[in-house]
């Protein structure tokens, strides 16, 4: 337990196995540290990381503590674009443009909470509305908490279709902002290179678990629109 990528680690298994349930207290650092055999600081900085991943909640004076989640009986609504784009009146298209194993890069290493050696799944996919581009998608699935996977399955389907149907989805974070679009995002919204777009990233949960993290692309003028 040399490493903070090791102590996370540590303490995300047990969260997982329910040693430290929702809602409960975690070991102070100083206790942590002790128990692990490495020091404050290293414990620190893989706490600030789960914070900062949602997974656990620290608060002076009251201390760390598990995250409190749905029961795993509910399951996360999930946003579909399919919706989206018929919502507008427009003929609903899908296709995939890549399936394949992937060392995470370091955005997906940190909402999933793996090591940069453990490889995911990656999965491509462009929308269209009457032709055109509409949205294009890159997801970064954790192959060790998820149902077996194959590309077959994520032909036909979205794979956040795919994930609404198979994992008990509990609970999601999600972030905008806008960046320039490049490589096969920048071709399949059919916009140059550097463009500024629409960005979506949004990391979902099984109880404690990040098991998908996804990155959605939307072309310039494209309005988002939510309701309460």
């Amino acid at each position: 337990m040399n490493t903070w990528q090791s102590v996370r680690a540590e303490v995300m298994e047990r969260i997982r196995s329910r040693e430290w349930p929702p809602g409960e207290l975690i070991p102070t650092e100083q206790q942590l540290a002790v128990q692990l055999g490495c020091a404050r600081a290293t414990v620190n900085r893989a706490l600030r990381e789960l914070a900062d991943s949602g997974i656990i909640e620290r608060r002076r004076k009251v201390g760390t503590r598990v995250t409190t989640t749905p029961s795993r009986r509910t399951t996360l609504e999930m946003p579909v674009i399919r919706d989206e784009i018929e919502a507008l009146g427009a003929g609903y298209g899908y296709r995939l443009t890549g399936y394949e194993q992937s060392l995470p890069t370091d955005a997906a290493m940190h909402a999933l909470q793996v090591g940069p050696n453990d490889e995911l799944i990656l999965i491509k996919a462009q929308y269209l509305a009457n032709g055109l581009p509409h949205c294009c998608e890159a997801i970064w699935l954790n192959p060790r908490s998820l149902p077996p996977l194959s590309r077959e399955a994520v032909e036909a389907q979205p794979a956040h279709e795919w994930l609404a149907r198979n994992v008990p989805l509990t609970h999601g974070r999600f972030s905008i902002l806008a960046e320039g679009a490049t490589g096969d995002c920048a071709r399949n919204l059919q916009v140059p290179n550097g463009t500024p777009v629409l960005t979506i990233e949004r990391t979902n949960w099984s109880d404690a678990t990040p098991v998908s993290f996804a990155r959605q692309f939307y072309p310039p003028r494209h309005r988002l629109i939510s309701e309460d």
